[in-house]
């Protein structure tokens, strides 16, 4: 699995800001890896899934009909506190911009990230100005992204103390875990098995 998400969490903070029809095809490709590595049920990915040999199956095993459902995903990632690709974008984008926000750097990166003119307010603290875009392509860039899923987090998190949000005091490491047991636990909820919108988005 490290060698998967590696490869699936390269440049992500770049290209995961993508329409949901493209990213579902990654998605796609992500719940069939955790079914092959930690699935509990056999599934027709499996290469012991066709084998006929009577010493490794009787002969009623054989003729069997293969049953072709594939088993839920949702459980699987629970359990072994996985994140989907959409909730891994998020976690490294907000990890990136509290990066740039406490380190102030890299500085261009850093001026571009203006703070909101009503961060007085405690409902508006530590929030970032959305860059206005038109296109609908200019609004996959990490800018525009980063801005909006920082924003949304920050409305989202009321069960989190998100003050570490606006002092930077607080270490990325700590952060990093923070943004993780969010994203979890926003995954998680709602229906045990089934992926529901909420799940995989802050909107």
């Amino acid at each position: 699995h490290s060698l998967f998400i590696s490869h699936l969490t390269y440049g992500i903070s770049a290209w995961g800001s993508v329409s949901n029809n493209k990213l579902s095809h990654i998605f796609n490709i992500q719940k069939r890896c955790i079914r092959l590595l930690f699935g509990k049920k056999l599934n027709f990915d499996h290469a012991e899934y066709y084998k006929t040999c009577a010493r490794t199956r009787s002969i009623d095993e054989q003729l069997a009909p293969k049953d072709y459902v594939l088993e839920h995903t949702k459980p699987l990632f629970t359990d072994l506190k996985l994140l989907t690709v959409h909730n891994l974008h998020k976690i490294f984008v907000l990890n990136e911009i509290f990066k740039i926000k406490k380190y102030r750097y890299p500085i261009p990166l850093f001026t571009l990230l203006k703070n909101s003119p009503d961060s007085m307010r405690s409902c508006q603290r530590g929030k970032i100005v959305v860059p206005k875009y038109k296109l609908e392509t200019s609004r996959q860039q990490f800018l525009y992204c980063g801005s909006t899923v920082w924003n949304e987090f920050k409305s989202k998190a009321s069960c989190l103390d998100t003050d570490f949000l606006s002092d930077m005091s607080t270490s990325s490491c700590v952060a990093k875990n923070k943004f993780k047991i969010f994203l979890h636990g926003l995954q998680s909820s709602g229906h045990p098995q089934l992926w529901e919108n909420h799940n995989l988005t802050l909107n």
